[in-house]
């Protein structure tokens, strides 16, 4: 699923950099055909505040530029109040998919905006068609900047770069104090080793990012300007079909869920753990991964997320692994990162459940190195087992 929670550093950036050519492409659109830039609202703002002050010094055309810059901006938050409605309504739900609404919603805003402008391709000759057409780009616009916004725990936009180009600066930067430092203290013959070590600090990556949302966003612009004029208004239909792919991967193959389970209520676990539930310990927790859809394979989430949530007072971890969740090498790594978190504050975590195969891909990443062998367990009624002894060991 699109969720902050599940999503890896990784995740997030792949769909940050794609989004934001699609932002750029809609943008120079507007800018092109209406005259207005829809994506961000820092020069709207300006415009409304100067058309304000236009007002109260009795200017004639100011009260009509007032109204419509405010629109603007009133779409653009109108679109991130239906982002937040979508996705808080279907996190409330239990929906697998949190985020398929909003993305699913902004394709249908481009796509009635498309028809709008194949009837009226100069929508600035007509103030009915350009508010329309100004709205829907900048409710679409709205809707996902708020969505990724969401998505990245407020981390990243895509509709502006304004912030993404102070951000650059910035952690451009420590990069280059930290490489200074770095370059100065090392050993002839090691620079090598120190350029392969750059490419993982955390720095290095917020810089890659960063620059590439600032050049996705560039690219869209600039083949948004060449679309228009080839294609008309059909130039739309790339963002669009591109909105639409999102939401058929994320369906399709979402990202499992870590969700706590209470061995004493869950309906799984009720028939076979009635010999262990008195005898569970208040310092053991269990999270399983979470699979709404039978039969679908999901992507393994970000567990370097989710052990920071993981509440204090549980000293054992049990994490029930699904077969149907798909490890790969950012995965992996992530549990690699979250292992480690909980074994420097002193806690234990158990994996049940898990074939071969993502064993063979944990191994590979080198989680035997900080998860005793002995915590990989088959089913769940062993996991607890060996929590229950682990925490007596620790009590």
């Amino acid at each position: 699923m699109l969720s902050a929670e599940a999503y890896s550093f990784r995740h997030k950036s792949r769909l940050a950099i794609s989004l934001s050519w699609v932002a750029g492409y809609t943008n120079v659109i507007m800018m092109i055909a209406a005259g207005e830039v829809v994506s961000h609202q820092t020069g709207n703002s300006t415009h409304f505040a100067s058309a304000v002050g236009g007002i109260l010094l009795r200017d004639p055309g100011a009260t009509a530029n007032a109204l419509y810059f405010g629109f603007l901006i009133g779409s653009f938050l109108l679109g991130a109040i239906i982002s937040a409605f979508l996705t808080e309504g279907a996190r409330r739900a239990g929906r697998a998919s949190k985020y398929i609404l909003p993305m699913g919603a902004e394709a249908m805003l481009l796509s009635i905006l498309l028809m709008v402008l194949a009837v009226h391709p100069h929508p600035a000759d007509q103030w009915t068609t350009l508010y329309i057409t100004s709205g829907l780009a900048a409710v679409a616009m709205g809707l996902q900047n708020a969505t990724i916004t969401k998505i990245s725990g407020a981390v990243v936009r895509t509709t502006h770069v304004t912030g993404v180009i102070t951000d650059l600066g910035l952690e451009g930067v420590q990069l280059f104090l930290w490489w200074r430092d770095k370059m100065a203290s090392a050993k002839a013959g090691r620079y090598t080793r120190l350029l392969k070590v750059s490419r993982r600090h955390p720095t290095a990556l917020r810089v890659l990012l960063l620059a590439s949302i600032l050049g996705s966003f560039m690219v869209g612009a600039v083949l948004g300007t060449i679309a228009l004029v080839k294609f008309g208004p059909c130039a739309l239909i790339a963002p669009i079909l591109f909105l639409l792919w999102i939401v058929l991967v994320d369906f399709f193959k979402p990202i499992a869920d870590v969700r706590q389970i209470d061995p004493t209520h869950d309906t799984d676990l009720a028939h076979t753990l009635s010999a262990l539930k008195s005898l569970l310990p208040p310092q053991v927790g269990i999270f399983r991964l979470a699979h709404q859809r039978g039969g679908a394979k999901h992507h393994a989430p970000d567990f370097s997320g989710w052990s920071q949530r993981i509440p204090k007072q549980w000293h054992v971890i049990i994490l029930v692994v699904s077969p149907l969740t798909q490890f790969d090498q950012d995965s992996a790594t992530s549990l690699l990162t979250a292992v480690q978190r909980l074994s420097d504050t002193g806690r234990d975590l158990i994996i049940s459940g898990m074939n071969r195969r993502q064993f063979k891909t944990l191994m590979d990443c080198g989680l035997s190195n900080v998860i005793d062998l002995d915590n990989f367990v088959p089913d769940v009624e062993f996991a607890i087992a060996r929590a229950i002894n682990l925490a007596a060991g620790s009590g």
